[in-house]
């Protein structure tokens, strides 16, 4: 696999692990993934106010927990790294931030955070900080996100946690995307343990994360 797809993998990952760091109760303030000029490798720091109010180790011991529940993942909690949100690498993230609103990600182009060189800055939009429990996908958002999700690159392509309204969860990969009857939008998936594809109306689904 070229670097540029495992790059995009790693960044696929990170969101999923941001999310279930967040869905599991865990405060963020920004996650972003850096390429530290002086070790020419990516981390995947995660700036939340668990550092200060449990320390480090605890901290850690929650990262583990919640990359546990991902199963299968491109990252690795050596890679990940969690700071405060007063660290000077974090304030100067949510500066970045403060200043792009969107739901994209955003690419940073500045040399340094904090006191620390950088060659490439990846920071994820705040919507991913917060709990999926606590909001809510339009059709719209669903729909933007299964396409995303079918137009990945080659390689392997892990399954998205999907959330139905009626409660229920499946691990799954979308692969079909077409009007059903009444021209309701159907979305089929490669789901985990289910022999034949899982069909759903894009109704049905509450979140895919």
């Amino acid at each position: 696999m070229d670097q540029s797809t495992l790059l995009e993998q790693k960044i696929d990952d990170g969101r999923r692990f941001v999310e279930r760091f967040a869905i599991d109760g865990n405060p963020i303030q920004a996650a972003f993934w850096v390429n530290a000029a002086e070790e020419d490798l990516w981390f995947l720091y995660v700036a939340t106010e668990l550092y200060d109010r449990v320390g480090p180790a605890a901290t850690y011991r929650a990262v583990h927990a919640s990359l546990r529940k991902l199963g299968e993942s491109w990252i690795s909690s050596s890679e990940i790294k969690v700071i405060s949100p007063s660290n000077p690498i974090a304030v100067d993230v949510l500066a970045v931030m403060a200043r792009h609103h969107g739901r994209l990600g955003t690419w940073y182009g500045g040399r340094t955070l904090g006191s620390m060189s950088v060659e490439q800055t990846f920071i994820y939009p705040s919507l991913y900080c917060t709990s999926t429990q606590a909001k809510s996908m339009t059709n719209e958002d669903i729909n933007r996100e299964i396409l995303r999700l079918m137009n990945r690159g080659p390689g392997i392509l892990l399954p998205s946690r999907v959330t139905l309204k009626d409660g229920t969860t499946f691990n799954g990969v979308p692969f079909s995307f077409q009007f059903g009857s009444q021209n309701a939008l159907v979305v089929q998936f490669v789901a985990d343990g289910e022999p034949v594809p899982r069909v759903l109306r894009l109704d049905e689904i509450a979140t895919i994360a």
